[in-house]
């Protein structure tokens, strides 16, 4: 039997990733601190689709494959010395702050993000180093670590540079980080390159675009969701406009609405890391993903959202565009990234924004009462000045 460390596995992707390495024979050593749990309450919020406690959730686990959960953060150094009884074929970091607004809270909340985004990581390199030197280093990146506006075609990570008549090759493409969150991915990626480079480890680092979505063939099967959010700091955006839509609160436009970022389901998420576990780097190996389906801008998926909700339930969803609290470009610009790696592998995705906004839509909507307390929370009230 094949072990699989997954870091973060009570979160929105790490649970549908657990389900899926369980149903698939694998050992998975769960690890999570369930901070995240915490920081929706904190603010006030509460995932859309009711989850199970977590024991409920380690329950049906265990019913599906062999199962081992520790409740530990990793950034805490005690993480190094419990894996020591594991040889895992991959460690799959999800265990990490994945949220721009929430890091610019305040001083406090860039500071939680830096420590536990930072320090995680290099506690996983120097524990690879160690104990599991021919173990893969999954870990999700964001394609917020690169310059949306620069004008540009955007590689898979590395690239050759050419000035002034000299050519550099393997470089790193640059990195402009649109939050302190982003920023502590920018970071990871750099030490996660040079740990490759120096200690021979092996390394997929997934520059992921927005995950959307509640569904996948486990989470059906099991009967078994993961988290939805939709608060401004946890609630990406198009699991934002449906419950915003539901709960009959505009889907509130950043600008003009016309900044693009790259989109795919959590299950279409899943299938990737699948692929990245199936088929690993070489030793020494540091490699970069795109990993996404489509480019849209905001203003297209408030569309998309608003079509189904009248198409199929009949629903007049609006749309209100308000002053951005970011600081990002959200007029119109080139925005092109590759995404050959994984398509060569096979990735072919299979779920699309109309499917998940009906499939939410048709599961809330019986209960939608229950969720209107979350137009506290919906709409922005974190800015980046």
């Amino acid at each position: 039997m094949k072990d699989i460390i997954v870091m973060g596995c009570d979160g929105y992707i790490g649970h549908a990733l657990t389900l899926r390495l369980l149903e698939q024979g694998y050992r998975v050593i769960g690890i999570d601190d369930f901070q995240r749990r915490d920081h929706v309450e904190g603010l006030g919020s509460f995932s859309a689709v009711e989850i199970d406690e977590s024991y409920k959730r380690h329950d049906i686990f265990n019913k599906i494959g062999d199962f081992k959960f520790y409740e530990l953060s990793i950034d805490e150094v005690a993480c190094l010395h419990f894996l020591e009884k594991y040889s895992p074929i991959a460690i799959v970091n999800l265990a990490q702050q994945p949220s721009g607004p929430f890091s610019h809270k305040s001083q406090q909340h860039a500071e939680f993000t830096t420590t536990n985004n930072l320090i995680g990581t290099l506690n996983v390199l120097y524990y690879m180093r160690e104990k599991a030197p021919k173990s893969q280093l999954i870990q999700i990146g964001s394609m917020g670590e690169y310059d949306h506006s620069a004008g540009t075609t955007i590689p898979e990570g590395l690239f050759d540079l050419e000035m002034e008549g000299r050519s550099a090759h393997n470089a790193i493409f640059p990195r402009r980080p649109g939050s302190f969150y982003h920023a502590s991915k920018v970071a990871s990626t750099y030490y996660m390159e040079a740990a490759c480079r120096w200690w021979d480890l092996s390394v997929t680092d997934i520059m992921q675009g927005v995950v959307y979505g509640n569904w996948t063939p486990e989470i059906e099967k099991y009967n078994c969701p993961t988290r939805l959010d939709s608060d401004e700091c946890f609630g990406t955006v198009v699991n934002r406009f449906i419950i915003q839509a539901i709960i009959n609160e505009p889907m509130t436009i950043y600008g003009k609405g016309l900044q693009k970022r790259g989109y795919l389901s959590v299950h279409d998420s899943v299938e990737c890391l699948m692929l990245a576990i199936k088929h690993p780097p070489q030793i020494g190996e540091y490699r970069t993903w795109n990993q996404l389906d489509k480019t849209l801008s905001v203003v297209e998926i408030a569309g998309e959202v608003a079509r189904i909700f009248m198409d199929k339930f009949g629903i007049d969803a609006v749309m209100e565009y308000i002053d951005p609290p970011r600081i990002e470009k959200t007029d119109d610009f080139y925005y092109n990234v590759v995404t050959d790696k994984l398509k060569l592998l096979g990735f072919d995705p299979k779920r699309t924004i109309a499917d998940e906004v009906e499939y939410i839509a048709r599961k809330l909507w019986p209960h939608r009462k229950d969720l209107f307390p979350l137009s506290n929370v919906v709409k922005p009230k974190i800015t980046w000045k």
